[in-house]
């Protein structure tokens, strides 16, 4: 007698051995990556800086209904002048006092100007001169690195604002606890200014240039707010981190070409003076940021750096020798990409040029509501 048993077997087709799983395997593996997914999306909004994306979307959706009320309504002439002198003065602020000074110790300078800059860095709102100046000299150190907290390897955006709006990455933090800050404690107006900043900007960044315009010449007071506060400080704040985005990306490496930062023309226009970026991460401690006299190169940051000096307000001015700067072009630079010596009458002129270009790149923001006011017939301005 025979005994027939019947046996599963799995099903073959083109060679292969389809396995049928059970179908709580299957419910498993989904409810396992949708957790994983979750997990992720909650971590990666944890990273998020919360603060400054709420603080950025409200700044950027403040100058916008500020610009069309702009365009709307008259602006007085004076108000457009007392705008303009603040978006410079804060910005040279940042630029002498947060980097020059607090960040590289370029040069030296008296209680007096240290309190004056502290004052007109702190209207910039990119963050405390202590905090800024931790921050770029992490950057200087491991630039274009993991390490580096604004790495434009990580994209242009990144490195413009990008960084801003998430949290320090270990790595980050674990390069910065390196370096040595005692300098920027031991200064008690750059100390103050960072445990007072809120407060600070508050009252000179919104509170000041709304006022001024008010009560000195009858401004209207939203006109002055969304001019001489919102506008200028969101116009400054993206000049300032074109140094970092920009001019890493386009521009000439004539001093370093083995390094990312560049001679880029527009953000030296833009930011004051601080766009010889190749020539400043190849030469940090020097106070001018290149190599040029400011009077024949459009380099505001400087020339008030010796404007000080000739007050005996700043001291120790430090330079890099001609000796080192042609060294150091001829080991790793490019020396095919420098013109030969100019007259000096050729320098007057080019310099002359150089700077009306610089001012009125510098001060471009007017220019689209004057554009639109006249194609509008509307008064550009009114006294």
């Amino acid at each position: 007698m025979v005994m027939e048993a019947k046996i599963d077997i799995p099903s073959i087709h083109k060679g292969v051995v389809e396995m049928n799983e059970p179908e709580s395997c299957n419910n498993e593996i989904i409810i396992t990556v949708e957790k994983n997914v979750y997990k992720k999306l909650y971590h990666q909004l944890g990273r998020m800086k919360w603060s400054n994306i709420i603080l950025m979307i409200i700044l950027h959706t403040l100058s916008l209904i500020g610009f069309v009320h702009l365009i709307s309504h008259d602006v007085k002439l004076y108000t457009f002048i007392f705008s303009s002198i603040l978006g410079l003065a804060s910005g040279l602020g940042m630029a002498v006092g947060g980097h020059r000074l607090w960040a590289h110790r370029s040069f030296k300078a008296t209680a007096t100007l240290r309190l004056i800059l502290a004052i007109l860095q702190v209207m910039t709102m990119n963050g405390s001169a202590f905090s800024y100046a931790r921050d770029h000299r992490t950057h200087h150190k491991y630039s274009d690195t993991d390490k580096d907290p604004k790495n434009p390897s990580r994209g242009l955006f990144y490195s413009h604002i990008g960084w801003w709006m998430v949290r320090k990455t270990d790595t980050v933090k674990m390069a910065g606890s390196k370096l040595n800050f005692d300098d920027l404690k031991a200064d008690p107006i750059c100390w103050l200014q960072h445990r007072f900043y809120v407060p600070l900007f508050i009252t000179f960044g919104l509170l000041i240039p709304t006022l001024v315009p008010y009560y000195a010449w009858n401004e209207t007071i939203w006109t002055s707010f969304y001019l001489c506060a919102i506008i200028r400080t969101t116009v400054v704040l993206h000049h300032l981190f074109m140094v970092n985005s920009i001019a890493h990306f386009f521009g000439h490496r004539p001093y370093d070409y083995r390094i990312r930062p560049t001679e880029n023309r527009l953000v030296i226009y833009l930011s004051l003076g601080e766009g010889n970026h190749n020539y400043h991460h190849t030469f940090p401690y020097d106070y001018s940021s290149s190599e040029k006299a400011a009077w024949e190169f459009f380099n505001p940051s400087t020339m008030i750096i010796d404007l000080f000096w000739l007050l005996g307000m700043a001291y120790d001015l430090k330079k890099a020798s001609r000796q080192v700067i042609d060294g150091t072009v001829n080991r790793k630079g490019l020396p095919a990409y420098f013109d030969p010596p100019r007259c000096l009458a050729f320098r007057i002129i080019n310099g002359i040029f150089d700077w009306i270009v610089g001012l009125i790149f510098a001060l471009w923001p007017l220019i689209p509501m004057i554009v639109i006011k006249l194609i509008m017939d509307k008064p550009v301005f009114i006294w």
